[in-house]
């Protein structure tokens, strides 16, 4: 029988758990709580305990207000009825510490959740075992591939793609592009190249919030690479690194990167994949694609990631209201 323990604060050992289940990500810390209250957010920590009292499971879930400051609704209930229920979502958990216990710590967690009315998500581990109860939960399988940083650097480089991926990578040098690791001196060009990929407006109030959200997530072992071309930003990458699995955050990209031809993606990656092992990561996480595209769009996300000859690993959405 499981029982669980919910509070609004981790224990002391939450994070030295984490660690060492091999299956922590910075998603599931205590960072990434303080950085949700800063968000506005609230968080609960569930540990699930099995009848001798010990933790077999643990589950960070971020909590949303009904309302923002403006009185809009919050983004997980814009587009539902369930004005009465509490929107709520995770990452890359449960984190399970003995699967023997996998099927009723779903159940009590499915149980937790009807009982105080909550709405919304939570994305698996993509290690994490197929062997979910489907009648608990609603599910939607996506998927990621996910490079092996334990092996050699030959040995990864020699199984990206030849056509589409080394011969990118050599392009991108051969075109002297250069790359620099983000920090606060250029973080700046990183959140323009951002906001005008998604077509928005760099004002100087835009660039002080979000250097302050730069701020704040560097201290959740977030780091990033930029590259330029003529001392001009045309590319680049945000990516956590909390249990030793790298996991991209956020990637940007110019017209000039691509009217140019100048693979600067490929070549960010690369630097990723070195600097992973350099500093004895494990995982390098391509984050999501559709394993069965059902766009042309979808179908170039495909290919460009698994194009890295990592493992491609299903990424199950479980909904609940």
């Amino acid at each position: 029988m499981i029982s669980i323990i919910s509070s609004e604060k981790p224990d002391e050992n939450w994070n030295e758990r984490l660690f060492e289940s091999g299956l922590g990500t910075i998603y599931q810390t205590v960072e990434q709580s303080k950085h949700n209250i800063h968000e506005g957010r609230s968080n609960i920590f569930l540990r699930f305990l099995d009848q001798n009292k010990e933790i077999v499971g643990q589950l960070l879930i971020t909590t949303h207000p009904r309302f923002d400051k403006n009185g809009t609704r919050t983004f997980l209930l814009s587009k539902t009825p369930f004005l009465k229920k509490n929107a709520c979502y995770w990452n890359y958990g449960p984190i399970i510490f003995n699967k023997k216990f996998t099927s009723e710590i779903f159940e009590s967690l499915s149980n937790f959740l009807q009982k105080n009315k909550y709405v919304g998500s939570g994305w698996l581990h993509p290690f994490f075992s197929n062997d979910i109860p489907k009648n608990l939960f609603k599910l939607k399988e996506w998927g990621t591939f996910i490079i092996d940083l334990k092996q050699s650097e030959e040995q990864i480089y020699n199984n990206i793609d030849n056509r589409s991926g080394r011969k990118n990578i050599q392009r991108s040098i051969n075109r002297n592009v250069i790359i620099e690791t983000i920090s606060d001196n250029n973080f700046s060009d990183y959140s323009i190249l951002r906001m005008k990929e998604s077509g928005i407006t760099p004002t100087k109030d835009e660039l002080d919030k979000r250097f302050e959200w730069w701020k704040s997530v560097k201290l959740l072992d977030y780091s990033g690479f930029l590259a330029k071309k003529d001392n001009i930003a045309v590319g680049g990458i945000l990516f956590s690194s909390f249990g030793k699995h790298i996991l991209e955050v956020g990637v940007a990209r110019s017209k000039k990167d691509t009217d140019e031809h100048l693979y600067s993606q490929d070549l960010l990656k690369w630097n990723i994949i070195k600097w992973g092992i350099n500093n004895d990561m494990k995982y390098y996480n391509l984050s999501g694609v559709n394993p069965y595209p059902e766009s042309k769009k979808e179908e170039g996300i495909f290919r460009y990631k698994k194009k890295w000859g990592g493992k491609q690993y299903s990424l199950w959405r479980l909904f609940f209201k």
